[in-house]
């Protein structure tokens, strides 16, 4: 799938050292991200209200960060694709790597409220009505997330790029964000016991740590 997109969308895209060709894989993946993260956004959003499921909430806010991300990420690679000027001797080559470092900071600053919203869910839980339903979709968007970290990290490879590596980290985190919710779930049906404020509080702390390794990276 990955390479029929890049066949499809990247004009000559054996050509990674060109800057406009650079640009064109930033473009074609951060409009992948922003169609497929503002999908799992609303399937999980309605998903988590539904059930009463407040880790699947969290984890679709997630989703929508990640779509905002791959806004900034589309823009620092139409940036960098800019000849260079007088106030830009050198391109703008810098700006792919400042929207890796935005990338990481928005991600950041969902793991806090992710983390706020753990300790109100552990100190009054939310009622979940969950069935077999709600894991089917977990697993869905689980397998979304881990064909976008292979996606991502193929474009990473194929250009050299630090903002589409730290995209595809936080795919594989989602993965994790996604399914320690769908653990939560699973214990309420086998054991009608309510952990989800905790699976937030752990999801939240891992993101956080692993974005601040690639912030000091």
């Amino acid at each position: 799938m990955t390479a029929l997109i890049i066949r499809l969308f990247v004009k000559d895209s054996d050509k990674v050292r060109d800057p406009e060709v650079r640009q064109r894989y930033g473009v074609v993946a951060g409009l992948v991200g922003i169609v497929l993260n503002i999908c799992l956004t609303v399937f999980k959003n309605v998903t988590g209200l539904i059930t009463g499921t407040m880790s699947i909430v969290a984890d679709s806010v997630n989703n929508l960060s990640d779509a905002t991300s791959s806004i900034v990420t589309m823009v620092g690679f139409k940036m960098s694709g800019k000849p260079a000027d007088r106030e830009h001797p050198y391109g703008h080559g810098r700006a792919e790597y400042i929207a890796g470092f935005v990338v990481a900071a928005a991600v950041i600053a969902i793991a806090l409220e992710l983390f706020k919203t753990s300790i109100s869910n552990i100190i009054k839980p939310s009622y979940m009505d969950v069935s077999i339903a709600t894991i089917v979709i977990l697993v869905v968007a689980i397998c979304v997330k881990m064909w976008m970290f292979l996606f991502y990290g193929n474009i990473s490879k194929r250009i050299s790029s630090k903002a589409m590596k730290a995209t595809a980290l936080d795919s594989r985190n989602d993965c994790i964000t996604t399914g320690v919710a769908l653990i939560s779930v699973i214990i309420k049906i086998a054991f009608d016991i309510n952990i989800d404020g905790y699976a937030c509080m752990i999801v939240s702390l891992f993101v956080i740590y692993v974005r601040l390794l690639v912030l000091v990276a």
